[in-house]
């Protein structure tokens, strides 16, 4: 060592960890950051379930009816949440039905939504696998 690093060390103290060890602490946190990333990449990046709206209709005062398609793999379930909205776009009717598992990735769904009130419109709020 040199005059100034033993006056820095005699000043400020040694470092708690060397070089060497700091260098392997950040290529081991780097290293677990990385796994930790490609876990959720994959568990969160499998199987997709996406939903359209395709018509809905007022069948009496308090029930409308619901025609949707969902887009899922084959031999997945999936659930759908699906609401029934009034003028002011207040939840009026709520609805989650249960999508069995298909033999095809595209397959039409109907559903009825008794309401508290008039509904005027409907929507799809999520579907999701199971």
């Amino acid at each position: 060592m040199n005059a100034a690093t033993d006056r820095h060390a005699d000043r400020y103290g040694r470092p708690l960890v060397s070089r060497r060890t700091a260098r392997v602490l950040i290529a081991v946190a780097a290293a677990v950051f990385l796994a930790a990333i490609a876990i959720l990449g994959i568990s969160t990046g499998g199987t997709s379930v996406s939903s359209e709206l395709i018509s809905y209709d007022h069948i009496a005062e308090n029930v409308v009816a619901v025609d949707f398609q969902v887009t899922m793999d084959p031999g997945t379930e999936a659930s759908c949440q699906i609401q029934a909205m009034n003028s002011g776009r207040a939840q009026v009717g709520f609805v989650e039905v249960d999508i069995p598992a298909q033999e095809s990735r595209l397959s039409a769904h109907h559903v009825e939504i008794s309401t508290q009130g008039e509904a005027v419109s409907a929507e799809i709020i999520d579907c999701s696998p199971r």
